[in-house]
């Protein structure tokens, strides 16, 4: 332990041991510069993965959009993602009925969870989705770019179906459309992997080798020369440069002494994880008319004993939501027995009634990518931000990852730049 009267001392302090302060402490790394990450809990954040009774259940139903930042950056840091992408056995649920989920031509045609002019809407839609120029959206919402394309009532409720399973967030009305249907069209192209171990994996090959500081912090400030991150025992990091990796933008501000950052709402879930000796059929059970998700994420990924399964479920939460505890968990129950998981075919189970997904959502109303905080919003001299709402690149993980990479090099810049200057 680090007393007041001896601070720790390094290039970079890195404030925040979840995923993206974990990746940009490696990329200084990297670049050859002394970290020390500051964190009073164990490293991982939300992206920790718990162990029970042999069940690795991740914090809610996460998954690995292939194709975006994330995966370049952990590529560039050795960080290997094993695992399986979801089931093609997928249903969707409307009211009661239960039908194969129209997600491409085929299912489209077979389904009978829509109506004619309901199939031929969304057929057209995504026959020229991929040309769409998301980058132009910023500052519509995701509800006035459905609005545009003069769907039937239960085509509407199929592309937000889509667009809350690709973001999480049950936000039409707010969402920026560059955010979601960018989404859509990278989860179209390239799908999602559920990784083995859960993203624990990812944890523990970032957290490998890192100096840490286990305190946690309470506020950074510049003095002088240096930047100082003072913890709340009183022990203190001083370093040239620092990265604020925390997950919600209040506690980065207050960090900071910033005003609020406008990084729009959080996105948040209700989760039911199960451990079971059988695995759900259909494997993917999605809600079009309500915000419902199921998907058996072991197999394809490894978190169970042998011949054991896991399976998340969740209901995607609205600002408005404010649904009874127990009468939330009760409608996730309801949803997973409806593909058989219910009584003694589930060994263990987890309940988060309001558990975050993100720190903030890009939103129409401050521009939506691009208008979120930038990693320099502190606007203090070597401070810089990196989390899943900062920067103009990515939603979820992408966004922390492609953060955390332009706030190291931010860092490393300031490092470098300080040692040109006579102390």
């Amino acid at each position: 332990m680090t007393h007041a009267h001896e601070p720790a001392h390094a290039d970079v302090a890195v404030v925040g041991a979840g995923l993206a302060g974990l990746a940009a402490a490696r990329l200084l790394r990297r670049a050859g510069r002394t970290v020390v990450v500051v964190d009073g809990a164990e490293p991982g954040g939300r992206g920790r993965t718990d162990v029970r009774d042999g069940y690795h259940f991740n914090r809610g139903p996460r998954a690995v959009y292939r194709g975006g930042h994330a995966e370049r950056v952990l590529t560039t840091l050795a960080v290997p993602l094993l695992g399986g992408p979801p089931s093609s056995d997928a249903a969707g649920l409307v009211g009661d009925r239960i039908g194969p989920l129209p997600a491409g031509a085929t299912t489209l045609a077979r389904t009978r969870l829509l109506s004619a002019k309901g199939k031929l809407g969304v057929a057209r839609l995504l026959a020229r989705f991929g040309s769409v120029d998301a980058d132009a959206l910023g500052a519509v919402t995701f509800r006035d770019w459905i609005d545009q394309h003069d769907l039937a009532p239960d085509a509407v409720q199929l592309v937000e179906m889509l667009g809350r399973l690709s973001t999480y967030a049950n936000a039409p009305d707010e969402a920026s459309a560059d955010l979601v249907v960018g989404q859509m069209q990278m989860a179209i192209a390239h799908g999602v992997q559920y990784l083995h171990g859960g993203w624990g994996s990812l944890v523990t090959a970032l957290a490998a080798d890192q100096v840490v500081h286990r305190a946690a912090a309470a506020s950074v400030v510049r003095d002088g020369t240096d930047v100082v991150v003072t913890c709340v025992d009183g022990s203190r990091v001083v370093a040239t440069a620092v990265v604020v990796a925390v997950g919600a933008p209040d506690a980065a501000a207050s960090l900071v002494g910033s005003a609020p950052f406008d990084a729009g709402p959080a996105v948040e879930a209700a989760c039911l994880d199960l451990g079971t000796v059988v695995p759900a059929r259909p494997a993917l059970l999605i809600g079009i008319d309500a915000p419902l998700y199921l998907s058996n994420h072991c197999p394809p990924a490894r978190l169970a004993p042998d011949g054991r399964h896991v399976v998340h479920v969740a209901r995607y939460l609205s600002a408005g939501d404010r649904l009874d505890p127990t009468a939330q968990r009760a409608e996730l129950e309801r949803h997973a027995a409806r593909v058989g998981l219910a009584g003694d075919r589930i060994e263990t189970a987890r309940y988060l009634h309001r558990m975050t997904v993100t720190g903030g959502l890009a939103i129409a109303r401050t521009g939506g990518l691009r208008g979120r905080p930038g990693v320099g919003a502190a606007a203090i001299p070597g401070v810089f931000l990196a989390g899943d709402w900062v920067g103009a690149r990515g939603h979820l993980l992408d966004a922390a990852l492609a953060s955390a990479e332009e706030a190291a090099m931010a860092a490393d810049r300031a490092v470098s730049a300080a040692t040109l200057v006579p102390r």
